[in-house]
């Protein structure tokens, strides 16, 4: 299953979100982030698909420094072509995409692998843990999910990249009295799989980022940055919605967090949302 069928079959059915509120004023002094990614294809929308070097240049020009590839749309230029015109912008790959289906076919993740090294991105990323809808899956199921990540963790870094895995909220939906989340982690192999976590998923699932950082510490090499709508938990670009990043950033040391990756999967209007998430990040203080 692709990451967008996955948005069109989950929907945003309504769960309790104790974690995100109407947040006072924003913090002004303290740490700042190193540096701010964003991931291409959705929030580009149709901005990206029919203008990728206008779009990539105002992403540069808005204070972006690294790129995550979701691999749903084309750019219209081969790698070294792509390469080249990133590094002319001051732009860096970090993230390719790969799938459940390519972790449980050796060849193929080494086809996925392949593409992400033409680009030098240094981390591979499962979207979805299923190669179906992941309807009425038990502990069971998600232990041997744990095992194919673990498996194609081995091959990637053999192959030279670094195997993520980025949640939705089906694994914090209670499952035989126990959140699929922990079974996961309990079972991946952190020195093969680290854990792109997503702040508005989890958060919708009905839980704390802040809590499963101080739980499983060192273990969140990416974060994808986004933003919750308090009326109706929709998306939001980042800062205009209800999640409380300060809180979350402070603990970027325990999470063990490199890299900050801004996403919307349908903003209404593309560039304002690219421009307003990199304002609030580059001014944003914790």
């Amino acid at each position: 299953m692709n990451r967008r069928y996955f948005l069109q079959a989950a929907g945003m059915a309504a769960v309790s979100v104790p974690f995100c509120k109407i947040l006072s004023a924003a913090v002004t002094e303290g740490k700042k982030l190193p540096q701010i990614g964003i991931i291409l294809g959705a929030i580009g929308g149709q901005w990206l698909r029919e203008h990728p070097r206008e779009t990539l240049r105002h992403i540069a020009d808005v204070g972006y420094k690294e790129l995550e590839f979701g691999g749903d749309f084309g750019l219209g230029m081969n790698a070294g072509e792509l390469t080249g015109y990133l590094d002319s912008l001051g732009l860096k790959a970090v993230i390719g995409p790969t799938s459940m289906a390519a972790l449980q076919n050796p060849e193929k993740l080494k086809s996925d692998i392949r593409a992400c090294r033409e680009l030098g991105q240094k981390y591979i990323v499962c979207y979805w843990p299923w190669t179906d809808d992941g309807r009425n899956k038990q502990l069971d199921d998600w232990k041997r999910v744990a095992d194919s990540l673990n498996r194609g963790g081995d091959i990637c870094r053999q192959e030279g990249v670094q195997l993520i895995y980025h949640n939705h909220d089906i694994e914090f939906k209670l499952t035989e009295d126990r959140i699929p989340f922990d079974t996961l982690m309990e079972h991946l192999d952190p020195s093969l799989v680290g854990i792109e976590l997503d702040l508005y998923w989890i958060t919708k699932g009905g839980q704390s980022p802040a809590d499963y950082i101080r739980k499983y510490p060192g273990r969140y090499p990416v974060f994808h940055v986004k933003d919750m709508k308090p009326e109706d938990r929709d998306f939001a670009c980042v800062g205009s919605g209800c999640i409380d990043f300060p809180a979350i950033f402070r603990l970027n040391d325990v999470a063990g967090v490199k890299h900050f990756i801004v996403e919307h999967d349908r903003p209404e209007n593309p560039k304002d949302c690219i421009t307003s998430s990199a304002g609030y990040l580059l001014n944003v203080r914790f």
